[in-house]
């Protein structure tokens, strides 16, 4: 008897994990949760009315180049869900409002809601609803993939991205909905796919400096180890200069260095933290030394 009890909680264990998720296979919140929503705002997000959740959409939506959003959002509270429909012939994104508070709740950050919101807007931006036959695997990975997409895109880090999925998705998936592995697997793909921009170098740019005989001098880092430098003279003329790396001074500053005129003279260039660049014209034959300070106007 007792071998049949276990043998029937065993086929009833996927059931009743899946017992607790919603349509889209995203887990529903505890009462617990909603209850903490509902007597405080969250502090991560709160979409106190539905002109927030439509500045995030707005936000999603210009992430996508040469795409309109085509979609109307609307908010249904107590429906554990969002989702991208067709009704009379109009595109809607529906989301519950403590629903996708709670998300970000129960995950700890606010990327939770933004990636389910993504989730959906994929949907518009793959034209999944059109065929009106519902969710399948396919879909569902193609919508998580420009999930990813998207929130790499905004800023968000991978553990963000995943965050909801991560923790909210169903483990074993539906006939509807994958598995959470091939869902995360999908979001990692889509973030992946978007270069990381490169950081602004403050020391990149002209700068100007009091040298009688100099108008301003461009600097182009090309690596750690190389700059380059090219000085405009007041006469018309140019010259550059590969300026490579030497050693970072007790002050923080980075030098860059190179010898010229035969060895007879040196420039030192020095990139301070602050922004600064101080140029260090050095007459190797007879041993004096000039300092030159730049700035950007």
């Amino acid at each position: 008897m007792k071998k049949q009890i276990l043998l029937s909680l065993l086929i009833l264990m996927p059931w009743l994990s899946q017992a607790q998720y919603n349509h889209c296979g995203i887990l529903i919140p505890s009462q617990k949760s909603i209850n903490k929503v509902k007597d405080k705002p969250s502090s991560i997000n709160s979409f106190i009315s539905i002109d927030e959740a439509a500045n995030y959409i707005k936000r999603i939506v210009k992430q996508v180049p040469d795409w309109q959003q085509n979609f109307v959002l609307q908010e249904r509270n107590g429906i554990n869900n969002a989702y991208a429909h067709i009704q009379n012939g109009k595109r809607f994104i529906t989301y519950d409002n403590l629903f996708v508070e709670a998300l970000d709740y129960q995950t700890g950050t606010k990327w939770a809601s933004v990636s389910v919101l993504a989730h959906e807007v994929g949907h518009h931006y793959f034209d999944h609803v059109l065929d009106r036959e519902g969710s399948t695997h396919s879909k569902e990975l193609e919508a998580d993939y420009f999930s990813g997409y998207v929130l790499a895109k905004m800023g968000a880090s991978i553990a963000q991205a995943k965050a909801a999925m991560a923790k909210l998705a169903n483990p074993y998936g539906s006939h509807s909905h994958p598995p959470r592995n091939q869902r995360l697997t999908a979001i990692e793909k889509g973030y992946n796919t978007v270069k990381p921009r490169k950081k602004s170098n403050p020391y990149s740019g002209n700068f100007y400096t009091q040298q009688n005989d100099v108008r301003y001098v461009n600097v182009q880092p090309r690596s750690n180890k190389l700059v380059q430098a090219t000085w405009f003279f007041n006469n018309g003329q140019k010259v550059s200069e590969n300026l490579h790396y030497s050693r970072t001074t007790s002050r923080g500053a980075r030098v860059y260095y190179n010898n010229y005129m035969q060895n007879t003279r040196r420039v030192e260039l020095y990139f301070f933290r602050d922004g600064r660049i101080r140029e260090k014209d050095i007459d190797l034959k007879k041993r004096r030394y000039a300092w030159y300070n730049f700035s950007r106007h």
